[in-house]
């Protein structure tokens, strides 16, 4: 989650002061995403630096001044465009399993069918934990949270159904080498002859 971009979008509403904003994200995310106090304040003083937003100073009944932010004329164009950016997932890149479905199949102490048959096991525990929390939540008020949580469904399914594909493909990847990079040349160049 962007703590910087969530902030942006809960003052494009109200000014709010730092502990309302750290009570106000999980409430209305409502999604299970924990941001500590001192995370919003650190985030709050590199985002006035950079004059996204503004503080002015607000006495309390029997409190200290606390500081209230404003979105500025910046903070809401950056708003703007981090709303207007389509989000993509990158996945060329590989993540934590596909590192470990290489490595077991170019030799590891572990076997590639227990590596899959893990993850699996931990995917479907997900799948189960996501649809319980899911089938709890009330249809009218909690429509953002379920569809969050409709997202997440599908992508697990999706890694399960992979996961099958990969079990299905086994001998063939089990016959999978790496390229190997071409070999070094060893000494010193021939008199007259230059590097290229």
């Amino acid at each position: 989650m962007s703590v910087k971009h969530a902030i942006l979008a809960l003052l494009y509403n109200e000014e709010l002061h730092g502990y309302e904003i750290s009570k106000r994200l999980p409430l209305t995310l409502n999604a299970g995403w924990e941001v500590k106090p001192g995370q919003v304040a650190s985030t709050l003083t590199r985002l006035e630096s950079a004059a996204l937003l503004t503080h002015h100073a607000e006495a309390g009944n029997d409190a200290p001044e606390r500081k209230v932010y404003r979105l500025t004329d910046q903070g809401k164009r950056e708003l703007i465009d981090w709303l207007l950016t389509p989000e993509v997932r990158d996945y060329r890149s590989g993540d934590d399993f596909y590192l470990k479905l290489i490595f077991c199949l170019i030799g590891a102490p572990v076997d590639i069918a227990e590596v899959i048959r893990q993850q699996r096991r931990q995917l479907y525990q997900e799948l189960h934990d996501v649809t319980q929390l899911r089938e709890q939540l009330d249809a009218e008020n909690d429509l953002p949270f379920q569809l969050l949580l409709d997202t997440a469904i599908m992508h697990l399914d999706a890694d399960i159904r992979w996961l099958e594909m990969c079990e299905v493909r086994l001998p063939e990847l089990r016959r999978y080498r790496p390229p190997q990079p071409p070999p070094l040349t060893r000494g010193r160049p021939r008199s007259g002859v230059k590097d290229e």
